[in-house]
C-alpha cells in the first residue's frame, strides 16, 4: 500500500513538473533569440512581418519546422512545445480577421 501511494505521488509530481515546464515556455524570449534578427511584428525586415505571415497554424508550424528560402529549419533547434508556442505568438501579433459584415451589413 505504501509503495502504491509513493508511486502515485511520484507520478503526480512528474506530471505536475511537465505541466509547469510547458507553462514556462517564453515565446517572447524565443522570438528575441531566434527570430528578431529577421522578423518584426508590423513591417518587413529580412523576412516578412508577423502581421503579413500566413494565418493557418499548420502552415506556420511547417515553416518554422522546415524553414523556407533563407529561413533555417528549427525542427532540431526548438521542441514541439516551443514551436507551438511560437505559432501562437505569431498569431497573437497578427491583426484579427476582418469581419466581412462590418462594412456592409450581411443580409440574412
Amino acid at each position: 500500500m505504501k509503495k502504491t501511494f509513493l508511486l502515485i505521488a511520484a507520478a503526480a509530481c512528474f506530471g505536475f513538473t511537465a505541466q509547469v515546464a510547458m507553462a514556462e515556455i517564453n515565446a517572447d524570449k524565443i522570438y528575441s533569440k531566434k527570430c528578431k534578427m529577421c522578423h518584426k511584428f508590423d513591417k518587413k525586415k529580412v523576412g516578412p512581418a508577423f502581421k503579413d505571415m500566413h494565418k493557418d497554424p499548420a502552415v506556420l508550424k511547417a515553416m518554422i519546422q522546415n524553414g523556407r528560402k533563407m529561413m533555417p529549419k528549427f525542427k532540431r533547434k526548438l521542441n514541439e512545445e516551443q514551436i507551438n508556442a511560437m505559432v501562437a505568438f505569431i498569431q497573437s501579433k497578427q491583426p484579427a480577421a476582418a469581419n466581412p459584415c462590418a462594412m456592409n451589413p450581411c443580409s440574412k
